[in-house]
């Protein structure tokens, strides 16, 4: 009986025990359930596949396309004793230079492209003859197998030269890249947080801005396994525009240049690139290929109407001999030109900041503000800077939208100068005179087409380097032209830029390195994009312009 007693009672310990080591492992197993699913779900795969909404594509975008080598034919006359002689302090090969129409400048280059993606070729559908194609927005697409992961995308340049009856073609640049459906990223010769910027490629002979993205159920561009496995957001609603921090930027223009989504940041303040465009203005300027993190600059530019052909003047003044007021005649300043940016000017200045690791946009009316036409001005104070036509122009053909973004160029028959046009007093309103006894004289005689481009250039070039912070502050050779370059006594010969106007006269088209001597200054380091936006009377002094146009 006490035998059994004892049996009873070792069996019920044994149950007690295998009990409380059951409810314990369930506890454990619990426990560990618990922090899987709430520490470590959002590192978890929880559905690898790829696209099982949608078939499977793969798009790229070629946004825009520009042929490099401009400066280089522009700066030719075809002459080669011209073209290898020394120009500074030199007259004759300078008048010679203004006056020769050169060779070739205005033929344009002839290009086309083909695209392999996945082993299938793609050939572009026609022939570009142009330096820039703008904002052409050309879109290929090829369908893949199924989940698969990756492509590979290879673009191909070819020049095209036309010799007598026929076209001979040639192989230019080409870069490869790997499109991953998983993450929407590429990699190879572009790549994320590249040197010279996402989605565009460097070539040495041309220059793209492109994207690729994929099939996608909601459109939002983000690729369903990232949505699901990275972001935790629904793939079956768009969620380009929506904002769960409430910082004023979509969940996908931060997704794809690398912020958190979920986690506010200023972006009405960041500026990563320094170029003055914020990220929310970064995000407005998106469809004209804004990059964060490579800095740009964006310039409405518009051109004041033909101006009349009159050879002669009659007028009432005072006679030379005695002060009495009788007829005379006169020459007219009304010469009949035209005030046109031209296309090879535009381009020159956007490969020499090219060159300089910033991209240039160029807006007469291929962006969708420019290319008003101003009523024409009579008598010089029309273009005096505090005559208020132009601040006309500034206020009704300058959008309040644009303002802090772009700066504004109207070309003119007279002007030459950057100078704040409304109450916020920014330097972003520059004008340009156009008219031949400007060209004749204040650009040593570049009165031949090719010429006139560069000096053109030139003028554009040195107004807005007073946007980008160059004043009389920044370096005292600045606008400086008491001497002549080849006076080899005056300090600021070592300033070789175009903001000194003797290099400005020679149509010198290039700032300073700061490497010619004590009296020369770094232009191109210490160019600053922001200056645009920052009041006169706080970077210049409330007497600025009583300093600068007296």
């Amino acid at each position: 009986m006490v035998f059994y007693t004892h049996l009873k009672t070792k069996v019920l310990a044994l149950f007690l025990v295998v009990l409380l080591l059951g409810i314990g492992g369930y506890i454990v197993i619990m426990e560990y359930d618990l922090l899987d699913e709430d520490f470590f779900g959002s590192s978890q795969i929880i559905d690898d596949r790829i696209s099982p909404l949608t078939p499977q594509a793969v798009y790229m975008e070629l946004h825009r396309i520009r042929h490099k080598g401009i400066i280089e034919i522009m700066s030719t006359t075809g002459i080669r004793i011209f073209d290898i002689a020394p120009t500074r302090g030199s007259e004759i090969p300078l008048f010679i230079d203004g006056m020769h129409p050169g060779f070739g400048w205005n033929d344009l280059p002839l290009f086309s492209y083909k695209v392999n993606i996945d082993g299938y070729e793609w050939t572009a559908r026609h022939d570009y003859e142009t330096w820039d194609t703008d904002y052409m927005n050309q879109q290929i697409y090829k369908y893949v197998e199924e989940e698969q992961e990756q492509v590979q995308i290879i673009l191909t340049f070819i020049e095209k030269n036309q010799k007598m009856f026929r076209t001979l073609e040639e192989e230019s640049d080409s870069f490869e890249v790997i499109y991953d459906f998983k993450t929407g990223q590429w990699s190879g010769d572009d790549f994320f947080n590249d040197s010279d910027g996402y989605g565009h490629f460097n070539g040495s002979s041309f220059e793209l801005w492109f994207s690729l993205t994929q099939t996608d159920y909601d459109t939002d561009d983000i690729p369903y396994w990232t949505e699901v496995n990275i972001l935790g957001t629904d793939p079956k609603i768009n969620d380009r525009y929506s904002d769960p921090d409430k910082d004023g930027i979509g969940t996908t223009w931060e997704w794809r240049w690398g912020y958190d989504p979920f986690v506010f940041e200023n972006h009405s303040y960041l500026d990563p690139d320094h170029d003055g465009l914020q990220n929310t203005e970064e995000v407005i300027m998106e469809k004209w290929l804004a990059n964060p993190f490579y800095p740009e600059i964006y310039i409405e530019v518009d051109e004041m109407e033909k101006a009349p052909l009159k050879f002669i003047e009659i007028e009432v003044g005072p006679g030379r001999i005695l002060p009495i007021q009788r007829l005379r005649i006169s020459r007219s300043r009304l010469d009949g030109f035209m005030h046109v940016f031209w296309e090879e000017s535009q381009q020159m200045l956007i490969e020499l900041f090219h060159h300089n690791g910033i991209t240039m946009h160029i807006d007469d009316g291929c962006m969708g503000g420019g290319g008003d036409v101003l009523l024409f001005g009579f008598g010089d104070k029309a273009y005096r800077f505090d005559s208020g036509i132009v601040a006309g122009f500034y206020v009704n053909n300058f959008s309040d939208e644009r303002k802090g973004i772009f700066r504004y160029l109207a070309v003119m028959h007279g002007g030459g100068w950057c100078a704040p046009q409304d109450n916020k007093n920014w330097f972003d309103c520059m004008t340009v005179p156009s008219n031949f006894n400007f060209f004749k004289n204040q650009l040593d005689f570049a009165i031949s087409p090719r010429s006139m481009r560069i000096g053109r250039a030139v003028q554009v070039l040195h107004e807005l380097g007073h946007s980008l912070g160059f004043l009389k502050d920044h370096c005292p050779g600045v606008d400086n032209s008491s001497r002549r370059v080849n006076d080899q006594n005056y300090p600021w010969l070592d300033y070789e830029s175009v903001m000194n106007y003797d290099y400005f006269r020679q149509r010198y088209f290039d700032y300073s390195y700061g490497e010619n001597g004590m009296y020369d200054a770094d232009d191109w380091g210490e160019l600053d994009l922001t200056f645009f936006q920052r009041p006169w009377d706080e970077v210049a002094g409330i007497d600025f312009f009583d300093r600068y146009y007296s």
